[in-house]
């Protein structure tokens, strides 16, 4: 493939330089390439956790230079941060030498992000619209169930996807749904066994947090990704907490991989699995509506609870403002919204 903004191949033609106000650390970053992965790729650690713009982990003070903001609908985005000089690193780049004023600089053992090149192996269909990608990278992966990777679909097309299988391996597997007229939708879809794509993983803050408080896992749609890795790690070291799993979709087509739940659900000791459709079959025996009416009948006897969530923005926002409302603490609450 070409070389894109994300990856240049002559970081030295037009590139510019970042230094860190406060330190000797110094940088080079290409033509139109972000400025967390620039320093990252040098070697530099710069605070990050989403790399998507959505948390505003990434942002530093612009004390010299100009830069542009590649993603300017960016969620971390706010009205003070142009009055203030803050930028999120992971979605600007420079248009000039720059001096940046950063928290702090160093590795992280939770999100020790890399690049890969990686071969789409196969596709499997396993509903409407909806595939499980696997694909082979150039070196194993590192990272922990329930975080996601961006993939490079084309240039300055980034998407994020949760990775499902376990890591250690040479392989990674997404699960993703078409959405016509959506660009990255599109090229996801239009891949073939051989096509390669540059990503970066991992990424994101949804991991299992060790202790006993009971498990509640929810998914919506393909956000059952990084739930599906999440309740395999749960099946695969033997976890004897309480664990409840929920997944909702609009049909019994769209609630794909229900026999690989059931079966991890029936590996544990403690495990029970809630379904929730919209438009269900006069056969279907769980609950009809979404998957916050399963959820809520059932949160009472789950106080206390680690909630781990992924699915639509919509689904997500729906259940972290029941969760709210039933006054479960923050800090027991991960999850991933995309869309």
């Amino acid at each position: 493939m070409s070389s894109s903004p994300e990856h240049p191949s002559d970081p030295g033609a037009g590139a510019f330089s970042v230094r860190l106000a406060g330190t000797d650390l110094r940088f080079t970053v290409g033509p139109g390439e972000r400025i967390l992965a620039a320093a990252r790729r040098a070697g530099i650690w710069l605070p990050f956790e989403c790399g998507w713009g959505s948390c505003g982990t990434c942002k530093a003070t612009l004390v010299e230079g100009e830069v542009e903001l590649l993603y300017p609908d960016a969620p971390a985005v706010e009205p003070r941060d142009a009055r203030r000089r803050r930028i999120l690193t992971c979605q600007t780049t420079p248009c000039s030498d720059l001096t940046l004023k950063v928290l702090r600089t160093g590795p992280t053992a939770e999100r020790p992000t890399c690049d890969h090149r990686a071969e789409l192996l196969d596709a499997q269909e396993l509903g409407p619209d909806i595939r499980r990608f696997r694909f082979r990278l150039d070196t194993t992966s590192r990272y922990r169930p329930g975080q996601y990777a961006i993939v490079e679909l084309g240039r300055g097309l980034r998407r994020c996807y949760s990775m499902t299988g376990p890591a250690g391996l040479d392989t990674v597997e997404f699960i993703a749904k078409r959405y016509p007229g959506r660009a990255g939708s599109t090229a996801l879809f239009t891949l073939s066994p051989g096509d390669a794509v540059p990503v970066e993983l991992p990424y994101g803050d949804m991991w299992l947090r060790p202790g006993e408080r009971d498990i509640v896992l929810t998914a919506g749609g393909t956000g059952l990704s990084p739930i599906l890795a999440l309740l395999r790690e749960l099946a695969d070291t033997a976890d004897t907490r309480r664990v409840h799993v929920f997944y909702g979709a609009n049909t019994e087509e769209d609630l794909v991989c229900w026999d690989e739940l059931q079966a991890l659900v029936a590996g544990l000791p403690a495990a029970r699995l809630h379904g929730a459709l919209l438009k269900p079959s006069e056969s279907w025996s769980g609950t009809v509506g979404l998957v916050t009416d399963a959820l809520r009948v059932r949160l009472p006897e789950l106080r206390g609870a680690e909630h781990y969530l992924a699915g639509p923005p919509v689904m997500v926002d729906a259940v972290l403002t029941l969760l709210r409302e039933h006054n479960a603490p923050i800090d027991h609450i991960h999850y991933d919204r995309f869309g």
